[in-house]
């Protein structure tokens, strides 16, 4: 379990791919925290296991299915992510309830830029939209934001400085895909509604 808030930003080293999984390799030398094999750790937003280590590198095995459900298919070498570790019991709850499991992958549409107002737009699948609400959270590239707008498939993200400086959301670009965590709290809430509407119809 994660809370979105992100530690650091880590560079791909090798990204070793082959027909039914691939090899991740990335720098992890400004992660405050060690790691051990079989630590879970917030790759842009994916929640992937440490499979092997060295003193500033972790490697991960990366599924075909992850690859295929996240924009973990579209990362080179040379390219950042996001890094968080798993909360702890005495972790502040500073953003939100994250879990690392992406539900799909997001577009982003553009960009509004001016002087300290800064608003990214980013299109979602329509399955998505139904667990977003103005002022709820949403976790993109593994990020906990706060949904500014909805208006129809795209949602509005005001973000603040220190998030442009701390993550790569600043260095996304139209076009883009990134990886859409809903709020699990709005999941429950849905599904829990859905199911006392479907028995109140039979």
């Amino acid at each position: 379990m994660f809370t979105g808030i992100i530690e650091a930003t880590g560079k791909i080293l090798s990204f070793e791919r082959n027909a039914s999984s691939a090899i991740l390799n990335i720098d992890s030398s400004k992660l405050l925290r060690p790691l051990k094999k079989g630590d879970s750790v917030s790759i842009d937003g994916v929640c992937l296991t440490v499979s092997r280590k060295s003193a500033k590198h972790i490697a991960f095995d990366v599924s075909a299915e992850t690859i295929r459900r996240t924009n973990l298919s579209r990362k080179s070498a040379g390219e950042f992510v996001n890094l968080e570790l798993p909360m702890t019991a005495n972790t502040l709850l500073s953003g939100h309830l994250v879990q690392g499991h992406v539900e799909g992958v997001g577009r982003v549409r553009r960009w509004h830029r001016k002087q300290n107002d800064v608003q990214l737009f980013v299109d979602l699948p329509k399955n998505l939209l139904i667990y977003c609400v103005p002022k709820g959270s949403i976790s993109i590239n593994g990020v906990s934001l706060t949904i500014a707008s909805i208006k129809g498939r795209t949602i509005g993200i005001a973000l603040i400085p220190f998030t442009l400086s701390h993550t790569n959301l600043n260095d996304l670009i139209v076009g883009d895909l990134v990886n859409i965590e809903t709020d699990m709290i709005g999941r429950y809430v849905v599904s829990v509604l859905k199911k006392t509407y479907d028995k109140s119809e039979t």
